[in-house]
This record gives structure tokens, sequence and C-alpha cells, in this order.
């Protein structure tokens, strides 16, 4: 990489966590109907875990040596190198959750949103969330009005990387469903944890995206390379994030019980790249 000084962290970080995220780990995501099951306790896995809960932070000049290794050499051995460096560096898994501000009032709006849908259908769903008809409007223009539901995701960094990954899941959920709209009111348990989980894979990969830019430097790579190592790093995130959960009824928790369970996810999550 470049002479960047030593340090150097993620600029633009959202803003402070709110009073109840400071509750978000005292109720067990089982309670509300979600469960995750953990990996086993392999000694992979254990060394996974303990890492991720070390409180001990590094610094992100070895979170740059190890992106520049993975430069070099895109196997999935340096890319868990830099990921397990990325993660000690952000504050472990909890500390990447705690911060994912938009990422989660994200993963929030989008259930509700395909939960409803599962519920009354595409139509009064569309009414529900004041987005109007789009059946006449063309594929851009309706991803577009149906994506103005995360309209109040923040401007920040992180805010930006959540509201990357909304688009994209929209445009997924339209795309999948263009062929035979109706299709979209058999909506099942399922396909709502397929789409969760292809929106925090996306979330997981914009913010790296965004914070290597920020903090690593890329400028010593040539625009094909960083597009190159973009797309490496994609697929390893959608390989590896596999999330495994029970449905539970968001439409019926408050704002605590839902962010209780997507905290408890999005750890999940950020243990498993």
């Amino acid at each position: 990489m470049g002479t960047s000084s030593s340090n150097k962290g993620p600029k633009g970080r959202p803003n402070p966590v709110p009073e109840w995220e400071n509750d978000s780990n005292q109720n067990s995501p089982s309670d509300s109907g979600i469960e995750i099951p953990s990996k086993p306790d392999t000694p992979d896995n254990l060394e996974e875990q303990n890492e991720n809960d070390a409180t001990e932070q590094i610094s992100w000049s070895d979170v740059r040596r190890s992106f520049t290794a993975l430069t070099k050499k895109t196997s999935k051995s340096n890319f868990k190198k830099f990921t397990a460096k990325y993660r000690k560096a952000s504050g472990g898994k909890k500390g990447l959750s705690r911060s994912a501000i938009g990422g989660k009032k994200g993963a929030i709006i989008l259930v509700d949103f395909l939960e409803t849908i599962s519920k009354v259908g595409i139509e009064e769903t569309l009414k529900k969330f004041k987005i109007g008809d789009i059946s006449d409007l063309k594929a851009e223009g309706a991803i577009n009005r149906i994506a103005s539901i995360f309209n109040e995701i923040d401007g920040t960094d992180e805010g930006s990387a959540a509201s990357s990954a909304a688009i994209e899941t929209v445009n997924k959920l339209y795309n999948d469903y263009i062929e035979s709209p109706n299709d979209i009111n058999e909506l099942d348990v399922e396909h709502i944890s397929d789409y969760l989980e292809f929106y925090i894979s996306k979330y997981i990969f914009e913010r790296i995206s965004i914070e290597i830019t920020n903090a690593l430097e890329v400028k010593d790579l040539k625009v094909s390379e960083v597009k190159n190592i973009e797309a490496q790093i994609s697929l390893f995130i959608d390989a590896e994030v596999k999330l495994k959960f029970s449905h539970a009824n968001f439409s019926e928790m408050n704002l605590r019980e839902k962010n209780n369970i997507i905290s408890k996810i999005f750890q999940d999550a950020y243990s498993l790249i």
C-alpha cells in the first residue's frame, strides 16, 4: 500500500449510539422467536470467537498490511486474515454491530416491509408504506419508489452503506418477481430470511468498501485493481454470510425488541466473515 500514516481509521462514523442500544444485549433473541445456532466448537471457530470477543483493538496499520496481502493474492485465507484484523480494529463484532445504526434501521424496515407483503399482499403494502401505485412505472422508477421507504437512514458513511445495500435488495426483489408479479404475495419466512441475508451481506461489503477507501488509501491501486479486489471481497462475503433463524413477527414488536434481534443477527454475520 502507500505511505499513509499509521493508526488511521475510518472517517464519517455514525451518530452516537441511542440510549436503547445500551440494552440491546439484555434480552435473548430467542425470547422473541428467533434462534441463531452457533457454529460447532472446532479449533478454528473457537479461535475466531475469542478473536471477535477480544477487547483489545489493533491499529489500522495492521489492517492495511492484511489488505495489501489480499490485493496481492485474493485467497480465502488472506480474506479471513483481513476481516479478522478489520473486526479487531473496529471494536470486534459487538462494536461493529453497535455502530451499524443505519444498517440495523434498514434491516428492520426491510423485514417490516416484507412481512407486510406476506400478510396483506403487495397492493395493500404499497398503500401502508405510502409508496403508491408502481404498475405504470418503468423498472428504475418502481425500484426508486420502493427504495424511498429507506430515506430516513442518515447520511453518514455507515448510513450510505445501509442505503446502498437497501437499494440493491429492492432491486433484487423487483427483478425476482418482474415476470410473475403476483407471486410476491406468496412470500414466506424462508424468502424473507433470504432477502435479509442478502441485505446484510451487501451492507457489510458496502461498509468495508467505504472504510478501506477512507482508512487504507487505495490510491496506489489502479481503478481496475480496486474493482477486482472489491468484487472478490463481495464474493467472499456472500459465500460466508449464511444466516439461519426462525420467524418472528416484527410488526408486533417495539423498537427495542426489534433492535435486540437485529443486533444479534449483525453480530452473527460479522462473526462469519
